[in-house]
């Protein structure tokens, strides 16, 4: 009998010790950027108000694939119209916005609003000045981005299996939903709290369709 105990335990815990292999190997990892092919499109609702603007309104980016600016190859986004861009480096780390064909936003040297590879539990932190053109204005910034889950979620585009990466200082809470597969960030709430050198404001976005180009 003894004999037979132990050898059900030893069944029973080689079973355990497998299934908690099984489930680690299964945990959702992305391993690097992914980059929707040049073409490619996500048109969003915006929603806005306070220091982050004001009233509601539809806004398309489309991916351009790698791009020249400022003397060295990036990644280029339009975002809306010819003449709003967003540059990025090849990690998705953010250098500059562009509005009207003038500089917006420039960081330096990055935001690093991704560290690869993602998982959740993973936080990384993210130093830089931000340079505000049309206020001549730039600031320090001292962000730590977390990944908290990988959750489903579902935006008029669809249900999309996501990283929720969440973003909190004493100024501000951020909170981007990215879609690993695709290579989108499919939703997006931004709230500015008073303590704001900009003062109170949010900011809201959804996904509300998107085209892979071929």
């Amino acid at each position: 009998m003894q004999i037979k105990l132990t050898f059900c335990l030893i069944a029973f815990l080689s079973a355990v010790s497998s299934l908690a292999a099984q489930a680690q190997v299964e945990t959702p990892k992305a391993e690097r950027p992914v980059w929707p092919p040049p073409g490619s499109t996500l048109t969003m609702n915006f929603k806005s108000t306070g220091s982050l603007g004001s009233g509601t309104r539809e806004v398309t980016v489309q991916w351009l694939g790698e791009v020249d600016w400022d003397g060295k190859r990036v990644m280029g986004l339009q975002v809306g119209a010819p003449g709003n861009y967003s540059y990025i480096d090849a990690q998705r780390r953010v250098l500059a916005t562009v509005r009207d064909g003038k500089p917006n936003l420039t960081f330096h040297p990055y935001e690093a609003e991704f560290d690869w590879p993602l998982f959740v539990g993973k936080s990384w932190r993210s130093e830089q000045q931000v340079t505000y053109h049309d206020r001549n204005q730039t600031l320090e910034e001292k962000l730590v981005y977390t990944v908290e889950a990988f959750e489903e979620i579902t935006v008029p585009a669809g249900t999309f299996k996501t990283f929720r990466i969440q973003l909190v200082t004493p100024e501000q809470r951020e909170v981007r939903w990215y879609e690993p597969r695709l290579g989108m960030i499919i939703k997006r709430d931004w709230e500015r709290y008073a303590a704001n050198p900009f003062g109170v404001g949010t900011f809201q976005m959804e996904a509300l369709s998107y085209s892979i180009k071929n």
